[in-house]
């Protein structure tokens, strides 16, 4: 024994004494657990620092350790469980680094019968549930590395196992069995798949390895198929993946089993003769193995790609060295690696290299998977028609996996690919046919991105792509992806020809969701890759062969317009998503031709539009994004441009709809969206539009939602008028309108002027009266004689020149002005409001030219404060349309209106009282909170009050004058005593909070021109006011002055002195 040797031997001793005294005192309970246990640990302390040292241990000290261990190993049943837990430790080591691959044949079977013993139980009572988890899991330790380092020296001699030794080997394999099915944790099942794993590589014994092969693939398939509750770990299936694929290899392999390429030839074989069981015992073992896999195949859609890697590994195997002997399977295999390779995200080009292998090693294979492709194919339409996205993701992507791989074989794929294109239909059109009755968004949803959308060029980017709108659910979107990718590989082939004409001729065989179908798979096949082969070949001036793509895009193309020139009635026949995808034809086409697209637009641009008036917010967006592409393919620099370069048509084409009362609400849309897309430009093309949409009003006046959508057209119209910074008239037209001059109070130099003259006229005599001068004889005449009158019109005066013509623009706008407010007797509130709401916006666009809107503003007046003025309750935001327009016409107007807003007066008084009652009825409900419907009311009347006083004028000793203070007084100084009256007699006297409020009822700059508006009116007045109202909140009063020169000052007693009373 060298030095290295018996230094550990001099380590080891005292403590294996210890251990065997102390265990041999236990027995006869001389000794407590706790120093037994202090003993095992420092002897396994020992033996962890001694197997780290290189030939440290050998077989001898192992079996001199092992000595007093085997007292322990007697008494399992009665010693603590930690106790046989070190001891299994101690034993552990002792295997693998003492014992190694020299353990004896009688120790290898007395260990192997030990822990199978301790693991399990007896061959007549198994309990491995009952067995401690720390127990359990380092005995099956034992056991794997007993297998790994002696082998199966423990059962066998010269490879085969002896027939004394079955017994045991039989109970180790189902102890082991046992432990992976019912072990208590996932500890214990780890370590006994790994011992059996292991005991699998140390047989050699194929006979052996039969006997048990039932019982293994059973348990096995138990634990794969994660049946029970307990769901297993990844590294449990990992590690049970592994054992099959082992037991498989090692008893079902071609060169070990008894079936040939010659398919069961048994003469053939010659160590088969005489025993032709053998070869019914394959076949029935095939079909068991085949219903095992059928169980555990499911796992090719485990989450872990560790749990993916051991099964294909196992389904490689099977293709490699089990094909003959398990040929019922291979399919299966075959198809698991498929999937697998679908799905992984990584390593998938190791995936598709290892199938490509397996598939060039047997011509069979190719055909197996194409059959298994077709049957995913025929079974497709029946998966997308379930609203499990999973599965139609799964299967989308091993029928795109398949079919590539597919391609890298030498086999013709004819007609593989027309199954495809065929089923492919009829899937998507099982899947919208699933889909249907999803809620589509209606276009209110979302106004807020048209608007946007709508917007001049440069103020927002312009969208050219279109949204999805087959399969557009949340969750669909791999689903879409996978389509996009499958067709994109049917697309690129070099057969695709007749897979697009087949496509493309069902467009005009089918209907409803097939005919959608077809024309989402032309558009698909008809890519931009197509597109630039096409630009190419126009390039080079390549003429059109029958494989080009252009005539199969003219047809998609001609299909398309078919489907958007029918009638806004026949709308309800074809499906929005339809539409849809037609726009996604025209604008397919838009970009293959270019600027040569041009003259298509006579026929396609207004079916364009009209989708921008649909309910239906995603064909509104699509319609948007076609206007977009068709504009840049056609060099148009935006969509503007282009509907301004064709808008005679466009208008011809509404007109006509017009014209032929085809009342449908898309045509007024449409307008409304050309005019908010051109602006200003567009109306002079508009004049005879204009006078169809008042015929329509004309004879349809007692259809709101019709009057209504019509004057939407006339509200944009004029809307964009008023935005363009061009004048609506040439330039010369003055506005000659006139406005009361704001008050001037005397100053005593005018004073002093006026008493001057006036004495002066007193004192002045009177003058004689005139004379005329007598009367003188005539003068002979100098004027020459008549003569005819002279052609030379050099000399006559020259003309006035004439004044310049309103523009078309301005005269469209008079038209609607004048034309509209005989609708204002509409019931439709909102149809009033926005009529107002109209006047408002043109009349300061018609004011400039005064000649012929003074005659117009006279006949808007009566129209206006019937409503204004209407004793039927009008709602507060049509009280406040009314008083804006009629500001309006105040301030175009000037103080032409004068008289008519003289006798008017009154009732503008009792609607300001009227109206600010509600006011204040509505800020003290809401607690001092102001922007409610009656504040904007009452401020949009204080503002006619104000456009009255500044632009129209009123009597300035009069009644008006008074009134005016007694409405705006209250703003700028005092609360008048008449509203303080009328509080008190309801009852609700004005309190502390009710002031409080009237503070924040006026804004400081509203305030501010209330005051400019009266000293504009009466500065004296305004003085008296203020002063009043200061002496109110407690200011002194003022001192009269000395008399000056003879003059007496008067008391002013502002109690009682004043208009406001």
């Amino acid at each position: 024994m060298d030095e290295a040797r018996l230094k550990v031997f001099r380590t080891l001793k005292p403590i294996c004494v210890e251990v065997s005294q102390l265990a041999l005192k236990f027995k006869s309970t001389k000794t407590t657990s706790k120093s037994l246990i202090k003993s095992l640990e420092n002897l396994y302390s020992a033996l962890q620092v001694v197997s780290k040292q290189e030939a440290a241990l050998d077989p001898k000290l192992a079996e001199y350790v092992f000595f007093p261990l085997s007292h322990v190993f007697r008494d399992v049943k009665d010693l603590p469980v930690r106790v046989v837990e070190l001891a299994l430790l101690c034993l552990q080591i002792l295997i693998s680094e003492g014992w190694r691959s020299s353990v004896s044949a009688d120790m290898s079977r007395q260990l192997l019968i030990l822990l199978c013993f301790i693991a399990g139980g007896s061959p007549t009572e198994s309990r491995v549930k009952a067995v401690n988890e720390e127990i359990g899991t380092v005995a099956f330790e034992c056991l794997a590395s007993l297998f790994r380092t002696s082998g199966n020296a423990a059962l066998a001699s010269d490879g085969s196992i002896k027939a004394e030794n079955a017994p045991v080997f039989g109970h180790t394999v189902s102890v082991m069995l046992d432990g992976t099915i019912e072990g208590p944790s996932i500890k214990v099942r780890l370590a006994a798949l790994t011992s059996l794993h292991n005991m699998i590589d140390a047989v050699e014994d194929q006979e052996a390895l039969r006997n048990v092969f039932p019982g293994i693939v059973s348990s096995l398939t138990r634990v794969l198929s994660a049946k029970s509750n307990l769901k297993p770990s990844y590294r449990v299936l990992t590690t049970a993946l592994h054992c099959l694929r082992n037991i498989l290899c090692k008893v079902l392999s071609d060169d070990k089993s008894l079936r040939t390429e010659d398919d069961v030839n048994i003469d053939k074989v010659p160590h088969t003769r005489g025993n032709p069981s053998a070869c019914s015992w394959l076949d029935a073992t095939a079909s068991q193995v085949k219903m095992a896999l059928a169980n555990i195949m499911p796992l090719r859609y485990h989450e872990r790609a560790e749990v993916q890697e051991a099964l294909s590994q196992l389904c490689i195997s099977i293709l490699d060295t089990s094909r003959n002997s398990l040929r019922q399977s291979v399919g299966m295999a075959l198809e698991t690696l498929v999937v697998i390779c679908s799905h992984v995200s990584t390593n998938k080009e190791a995936y598709v290299s290892n199938i490509s292998r397996v598939l060039g090693s047997d011509f069979t294979l190719p055909e197996i998977l194409k059959s298994s492709l077709h049957d995913w194919v025929v079974a497709l339409p029946r998966i997308m028609q379930a609203n499990d996205d999973t599965r139609k993701q799964r299967a989308i992507d091993q029928i795109c996996t398949a079919y590539s791989i597919l391609q890298t074989q030498a086999m013709s794929l004819d007609l593989l690919n027309e199954s495809i294109s065929t089923h492919l239909r009829a899937s998507i059109s099982a899947a919208l046919e699933a889909t249907s009755t999803k809620r589509v968004p209606a276009a209110s949803e979302i106004s807020t991105e048209m608007t946007q959308m709508l917007q001049p060029a440069g103020t927002t980017s312009r969208s050219e792509s279109f949204s999805a709108i087959l399969f557009s659910e949340s969750g669909s979107g791999s689903t879409m992806r996978g389509l996009h990718r499958l067709v994109n590989q049917l697309r690129d082939i070099q057969s695709s020809i007749p897979l697009k004409q087949s496509t493309m001729s069902s467009l005009h065989n089918s209907s409803g969701n097939e005919q959608l179908a077809a024309l989402w798979l032309s558009l698909q096949f008809l890519s931009s890759n197509d597109i630039d082969s096409y630009i190419l070949d126009q390039h080079l001036s390549i003429p059109l062969t029958l494989g080009s793509q252009q005539p199969l895009l003219d047809d998609v193309y001609s299909f398309a317009l078919s489907v958007l020139s029918k009638s806004t009635f026949e709308w309800e026949a074809s499906s929005w998503q339809l539409q849809a995808l037609s726009l996604e034809a025209f604008a397919l086409q838009a970009r293959s031709q270019k600027k040569e697209f041009r003259p298509e637009l006579v026929d396609c641009l207004y079916p364009i539009l009209e989708r921008l008036g649909s309910n239906t917010a995603l064909l509104q967006q699509h319609a948007m994004t076609c206007l977009n592409i068709v504009s840049n393919a056609c060099q148009y620099p935006d969509p503007a441009a282009l509907i301004v370069d064709n808008a005679d048509y466009l208008v011809n084409a509404i007109s006509l709809k017009l014209n032929t009362f085809e009342i449908s609400p898309q045509a007024a849309q449409v307008l409304v969206m050309m005019v908010r897309l051109c602006g200003s430009v567009l109306i002079p093309y508009l004049d005879d539009l204009i006078e169809s949409i008042f015929s329509i009003l004309a004879c349809y006046h007692g259809y709101p939602k019709l009057v209504e959508s019509l004057f939407s057209v006339l509200n944009a119209v004029v809307e964009e008028a008023s935005k363009s910074h061009v004048s609506l008239i040439e330039e010369g037209n003055k506005d000659t309108t006139t406005r009361p001059s704001p008050y001037k109070p005397a100053t005593i130099a005018d004073l002093a002027t006026f008493l001057r003259s006036n004495h002066e006229r007193k004192t002045r005599p009177l003058s004689p009266p005139h004379e005329s001068p007598p009367s003188s004889p005539k003068p002979a005449s100098t004027k020459p004689p008549p003569s005819e009158p002279s052609t030379d019109t050099s000399t006559l005066p020259a003309a006035e020149p004439s004044a310049p013509q309103p523009s078309k623009s301005h005269r469209i706008v008079s038209s609607i002005t004048s034309l509209s407010p005989s609708h204002l007797t509409s019931p439709s509130a909102s149809l009033r409001t926005g009529i107002l709401t109209l006047l408002s916006t043109s009349i300061p666009i018609l004011a400039r030219d005064t000649d012929s809107f003074l005659p117009l503003a006279v006949q808007l007046y009566p129209y206006i404060t019937t409503r204004l003025f209407s004793k039927q309750a009008p709602l507060p935001f049509e009280l406040l349309a009314a008083a804006q327009a009629l500001a309006a016409l105040c301030h175009s107007a000037g103080d032409f209106l004068r008289q008519r807003v003289d006798e008017s007066w009154d009732q503008v008084e009792r609607l300001y009282w009227r109206v600010e009652g509600s006011m204040r009825d509505e800020v003290r409900s809401a607690r001092g909170r102001t922007g409610g419907a009656w504040w904007r009311c009452w401020d949009g009347v204080v503002g006619l009050v104000l456009s009255i006083v500044r632009d129209v004028g009123v009597g300035e000793l009069g009644k008006g004058e008074e009134g005016v203070f007694e409405i705006l007084g209250p703003w700028v100084g005092e609360r008048p005593r008449r509203l303080d009256e009328k509080a008190q007699k309801r009852g609700d006297g004005l309190n502390q909070r009710d002031k409080d409020y009237e503070k924040n009822m006026m804004g400081s700059e509203r305030r501010l021109e209330v005051r400019a508006c009266l000293e504009g009116l009466n500065a004296d007045m305004l003085w008296l006011v203020e002063e009043r109202a200061r002496i109110q909140r407690g200011g002194t009063k003022m001192q009269k002055p000395e008399g000056v020169a003879g003059f007496e000052f008067v008391d002013l007693d502002m109690e009682s002195t004043g208009v406001i009373v």
